[in-house]
């Protein structure tokens, strides 16, 4: 996986949060994951093409509840099937923007599915790498995932 395939989920991570929901989000420093993460909802995103791979948004249900609150405008106070369409419309409206600066790709990005449970794990193909990128925000953190293979 390249720098430059990560960098469009960087910024169109940032500029969704910033125009959806009106926060700031701050990445942190990259990492490869080596085991799987947990957490208590997340958006599961297929992407396929010239590469194949996925998207995971990965949220604790406190940082879930005040983002779905923050896009429903309305206090949401329980991991339900609003709190799930939110999660997976913003996972969305991200890959979707990614995909625009990743057009030499030929990208395919499929609907979200959304895994919720607590500290449940998300794997990945074990031949693609997955480059982990945590945020933190104002809401609380969260942690997107991207693993990519060429085909």
């Amino acid at each position: 996986m390249k720098a430059e395939h990560i960098n469009p989920f960087l910024k169109s991570t940032i500029e969704t949060f910033k125009t959806m929901v009106g926060l700031t989000v701050t990445p942190g420093k990259l990492y490869l994951r080596k085991e799987p993460g947990n957490a208590d909802i997340s958006s599961v995103i297929g992407l396929s093409g010239d590469i194949r791979g996925a998207v995971v948004m990965a949220y604790p249900v406190a940082t879930a509840l005040k983002l779905s609150s923050k896009f429903l405008g309305e206090e949401i106070k329980e991991l339900n099937a609003s709190v799930a369409d939110c999660i997976g419309e913003i996972s969305n409206i991200i890959t979707g923007f990614a995909k625009k600066d990743l057009q030499t790709l030929h990208l395919s990005i499929s609907l979200p599915s959304i895994v919720r449970g607590q500290g449940h794990v998300v794997d990945m193909p074990k031949e693609a790498p997955v480059m982990c990128v945590p945020y933190d925000s104002e809401i609380g953190s969260f942690i997107m995932e991207v693993s990519m293979v060429d085909k």
